[in-house]
């Protein structure tokens, strides 16, 4: 599963080469929602040994639906048994101790934490509702590559402003299925990048609302906290 994570979002066919420069300043074009999760070589200045560190919160109402927990996810860049000089993967550890994954080694271009993310989303909501996987992980990933358009956003890192762009959808809103997928069918996702910040992601933030109640059922929220750059080019 953890090798085919970036394909199964990505979908089928191949997406199309990011136009350079696409990422950057107000002044310049805004990237599309697929260029920044599948395209944008965020790893690019990563060399192996170099790590970026994320924390994790989820904050549930109903305990009996998903636990509490506040954790870590890991973005390692590694070089391969089999790589040659040069070669580089990364490789994401989710979460420690008894609920520790490791997914990889994927390509060290993109960052892959949205989509192990993602996937991971995808499961327990497949746990709760039963289903298809395939048809949550489609309607996640038709969201992502039709937004129309990218915010430009301001957000804190390390105590400074820093410029970013948010991608928010919410992608179950016109389902034909959304009564079977009954809380869920209102589930938010708002993605936060920024190339002021390691490996360029910033922020995921999931929001599921509970129908006639004020506190969401579910707030999971990852931000990134730094970076180990020992094995970043300068």
């Amino acid at each position: 599963m953890s090798k085919s994570v970036r394909r199964r979002f990505a979908g089928a066919g191949a997406l199309a080469l990011m136009l350079a420069g696409a990422f950057g300043s107000a002044a310049q074009a805004a990237p599309t929602p697929e260029q920044l999760v599948f395209e944008q070589p965020f790893l690019e200045t990563f060399e192996p040994g170099a790590s970026i560190s994320y924390r994790f919160s989820r904050v549930a109402a109903d305990t009996n639906l998903a636990p509490s927990f506040e954790d870590v996810v890991t973005l390692n860049v590694v070089k391969p048994d089999d790589a040659r000089d040069g070669g580089k993967a990364a490789v994401v550890q989710l979460f420690s101790g008894l609920k520790a994954r490791s997914f990889g080694p994927m390509p060290a271009t993109y960052n892959p934490v949205v989509l192990v993310l993602l996937e991971q989303d995808v499961v327990e909501m497949q746990k709760v509702l039963g289903g298809s996987p395939y048809y949550i992980r489609a309607r996640i990933r038709d969201a992502l590559t039709s937004a129309e358009k990218v915010e430009e956003v301001k957000v804190d890192y390390k105590g400074q402003s820093i410029d970013a762009w948010s991608i928010k959808v919410t992608p179950f809103v016109n389902d034909p299925n959304r009564a079977k997928l009954k809380d869920f069918a209102d589930r938010t996702y708002e993605i936060t990048y920024s190339d002021k910040v390691p490996g360029g992601l910033y922020a995921i933030h999931t929001v599921t609302p509970k129908a006639g109640a004020t506190t969401p059922l579910l707030v999971e929220t990852l931000t990134v906290t730094g970076e180990d750059a020992s094995g970043a080019k300068p």
